[in-house]
């Protein structure tokens, strides 16, 4: 396996990124929630990427292997408000290519995006992970993130 670098998603990265966002999308919706339309990155990923490239607030990463985009992390910054007393950042998408698991790319995306969101004044970072997406879960652990809150759902 090559050296995984990780680095600020440049434009010519966005269809890797996609990629791995409609991996995600599909992986997800497929077994996770079927509520989720797994046809929406045909239509929408690479507007919603372009738009996370290029939005001031957000953060897109990209995990390269050579000329590979093998994984990515987006997340997003909310500033402090009447309602929210501190600043928040949201770890909104990430992904590792199941061939390139397990060597620590997910941690390496994690912490940059720890790191961007401390520089960027953040007072609480946020994700949001299937229940059934164990191996996500454990990594997100071990990186300090705990539940403040459980959403619980019933399909009728």
């Amino acid at each position: 396996m090559s050296d995984i670098s990780i680095r600020l998603a440049a434009e010519t990265d966005l269809d890797g990124v996609v990629a791995c966002v409609t991996a995600l999308f599909v992986q997800d919706s497929g077994t996770r929630d079927p509520l989720r339309d797994q046809g929406w990155p045909a239509g929408h990923a690479v507007e919603w990427c372009a738009e996370m490239m290029n939005a001031p607030t957000a953060l897109v990463l990209a995990a390269v292997d050579g000329e590979n985009v093998v994984g990515h992390l987006i997340g997003h910054l909310m500033p402090s408000s009447d309602m929210w007393t501190g600043a928040r950042a949201e770890l909104v998408s990430m992904y590792v290519d199941p061939a390139n698991r397990g060597a620590g790319v997910g941690s390496r995306l994690v912490n940059a995006f720890v790191a961007w969101a401390k520089d960027s004044g953040a007072a609480r970072l946020t994700v949001t992970a299937y229940a059934a997406n164990e191996a996500a879960l454990a990594l997100y652990r071990k990186h300090g993130f705990a539940p403040l809150s459980i959403t619980s759902t019933v399909d009728l």
